[in-house]
């Protein structure tokens, strides 16, 4: 797993102090132990919105990311590049069906069996809005909304197509802001085998981990927003401070930016949630 992001480093310190740590495991092949080590990380994201249009023009502009489009015009797909690594899907979502306009980012996380912790979610009262398909550029996918709200996909990479090897490394994170944290931590341990621990003992934040590392965090979320739950995906950037200023130029919102942190929370002109994480100097 690549080094965790500052804000994942900010907090992870109080668990160092408490880690036990084993012995290795025995050598195995390369690609096993990639697809091992990414087993319950964001890996991949999907931005849904009512304007495709308008999303690409933000995107494209503030990142100086590019576009290939995929399908046909009922069913088009715009895969969004960070050079030659796709790094994003964008497709279209009807403002009447979904009851909003806002564009939503959904995270995808690694699993080595869709169907399997789709069924575990299902017993576990997550609504399923997409059944596990064949998501033809990468593997097999499926989209569910946990007991709380919370929108989530899960990504078997195919390791029979080699495209998946292909994609950034830049998703970097991903926080679940929690109106009932204790509630949304049982969910995905019993559904997806996440182990929960402590932030640090005086507070109510948690982690999920997954293979003895820090996959994802749990955190209350604030009162003045909708009281449902949300993901927030972090992607890493090469400055913050200039990204945020073209983010802010092409219309968005920052609305969390803690000093002394190279990480930010903005709206997008659309109403997407994204994080942003300053890449840490080599």
């Amino acid at each position: 797993m690549k080094t965790i992001s500052k804000y994942g480093l900010l907090l992870l310190f109080p668990m160092l102090l408490s880690t036990t740590f084993v012995a290795a495991e025995p050598a195995q092949p390369t690609e096993q132990v990639s697809k091992t080590a990414q087993l319950g990380s964001l890996v991949w994201a999907d931005l849904y919105t009512s304007d495709v249009k308008a999303s690409l023009d933000f995107y494209t502009k503030t990142f100086a990311w590019t576009v290939k489009k995929f399908g046909k015009d009922s069913a088009k797909y715009h895969i969004l590049y960070d050079g030659e690594q796709p790094i994003a899907g964008v497709l279209g979502r009807s403002a009447e069906r979904n009851k909003t306009d806002n564009a939503l980012w959904i995270g995808s996380i690694a699993t080595d069996d869709v169907q399997a912790n789709v069924d575990r979610a299902s017993q576990n009262k997550a609504t399923i809005l997409m059944q596990a398909h064949d998501f033809a550029l990468y593997g097999k996918r499926a989209v569910i909304a946990d007991p709380q709200g919370g929108v989530i996909a899960l990504l078997d990479l195919n390791e029979n197509n080699k495209a998946h090897q292909k994609i950034s490394n830049k998703w970097d994170w991903a926080q679940l802001f929690s109106v009932d944290i204790q509630k949304a931590a049982t969910f995905y341990q019993s559904s997806f085998n996440y182990s929960i621990e402590k932030v640090a003992p005086e507070q109510s934040s948690l982690y999920l981990i997954q293979q003895d590392e820090i996959k994802a965090s749990i955190v209350k979320l604030p009162a003045a927003f909708e009281q449902r739950d949300r993901w927030v995906n972090f992607i890493e950037v090469a400055n913050l401070a200039n990204t945020l200023a073209a983010a802010v130029k092409n219309g968005a919102e920052i609305i969390h930016q803690p000093d002394g942190d190279a990480l930010a929370i903005i709206i997008d002109p659309n109403g997407a949630f994204l994080g942003l994480t300053e890449q840490e100097s080599e």
